[in-house]
């Protein structure tokens, strides 16, 4: 992919960093801020749409409260208070140019099912019908451990599904991906890679911490959530948010952060919901004829490869699809139950009556409901 490619892309999801809003870890970098609406203004008006996912919340509730505490209760305080004065800050700005924010809070819950899922992307549609501008965050003053993102770079990639953009640009506290190496004292950090492919084992070795502090995702956060963007088709760009005009920069196709292109084009129907959203609720382990059928031929997966069967689920239910090591190569769909699977589990499609009682499915996930990851 060409970087003068990114100017036909219609629809960016643009995650807004803590490090890149605010400034010496506590006041908003109001010269920074101003430039950015100015920039993702400009996208909407060359005729872009344009998806925000803004962290700062909990920096911005921070400011206002009275104590300083570390506990999970106040955490989600700081969200509540910050909140309304991150979405009043979007909304004040827009406002000088004629547009309006729309503030969307979005908790794992929401989405992880598929009904749940469709009624947000509508809920999001109807928003751009409006004329506003989304500015998503996760709903943290009610998200508990494990009905949470893992932070915002995740969600702003599972948002690129949930709206089905065609570019990701997660504006961070640094100028993009950097070149690592081994030094006396540990990891030197060099140049700027200017474009990779998502999949390069190269970037397993170089991604680092976020500059700043402020929030949760560092640049390994940020490089596995290209790669879930990827799942998409979606390429993704990692730039440094506090170039002036970066968003027109990357626009013009000039060489600015790091381009990551992904492998794959992109998903349809409800596999963007299986490879963006669903929960996995269970494993299934495969014999190394069923991984090389789902991954060289994209086969379904039929239970005579299935090695071993993990967790407890219903009918219809995601499940991660696994290597004989336990590495996860893919998810989707299950026809069975767990209970019913473990029974036909390595047994041919003509003794599945005798076993289960009836005839069933001749494949315990159909490639049609199946994403590779």
């Amino acid at each position: 992919m060409k970087r003068s490619e990114l100017k036909d892309r219609r629809h960016w999801v643009v995650k807004i960093g803590s490090g890149v809003l605010l400034r010496d870890k506590v006041h908003v970098d109001r010269p920074t801020f101003v430039n950015l609406v100015l920039d993702i203004v400009s996208l909407v008006e060359l005729g872009h749409r344009v998806t925000v996912v803004s962290s700062g919340a909990v920096a911005l509730g921070r400011q206002v409260a009275s104590e300083q505490r570390k506990d999970l209760p106040s955490l989600q305080a700081y969200a509540a208070l910050g909140q309304a004065r991150l979405i009043q800050m979007f909304d004040l700005e827009f406002a000088q140019y004629g547009k309006r924010a729309a503030q969307i809070l979005l908790g794992r819950g929401d989405i992880d099912r598929r009904e749940s899922f469709l009624n947000a992307r509508m809920a999001l549609e109807a928003v751009d019908e409006f004329g506003a501008i989304p500015v998503i965050n996760e709903n943290d003053t009610v998200a508990t451990e494990g009905l949470r993102f893992d932070d915002n770079d995740h969600l702003a990639a599972i948002t690129c599904g949930l709206v089905q953009a065609d570019l990701l640009v997660i504006l961070s506290d640094v100028e993009g991906v950097l070149e690592v190496s081994d030094g006396p004292s540990g990891r030197v950090f060099g140049a700027r890679i200017s474009t990779i492919g998502v999949e390069d084992e190269t970037l397993r070795g170089i991604a680092g911490p976020s500059v700043s502090g402020h929030g949760k995702g560092g640049m390994n956060s940020k490089v596995s959530s290209a790669r879930h963007a990827a799942r998409f088709g979606v390429p993704t760009v990692i730039a440094g948010g506090k170039s002036p005009r970066i968003l027109q920069t990357i626009r013009r196709g000039e060489d600015a952060g790091t381009l990551l292109v992904p492998t794959q084009e992109h998903l349809q129907g409800k596999k963007i919901w299986i490879g963006a959203a669903a929960v996995s609720v269970g494993k299934i382990s495969c014999d190394l004829g069923a991984c090389r059928a789902l991954i060289e031929r994209g086969a379904s997966l039929l239970p005579k490869g299935i090695l071993r069967v993990d967790g407890e689920w219903d009918i219809g239910s995601v499940v991660d699809v696994c290597d004989p090591e336990g590495k996860v190569f893919a998810r989707g769909l299950c026809s069975y139950s767990a209970s019913d699977l473990r029974k036909i589990s390595g047994v041919h499609s003509e003794k599945f009556e005798e076993i289960l009682g009836h005839r069933g499915f001749e494949e315990a996930i159909h490639r049609d409901n199946l994403v590779l990851t």
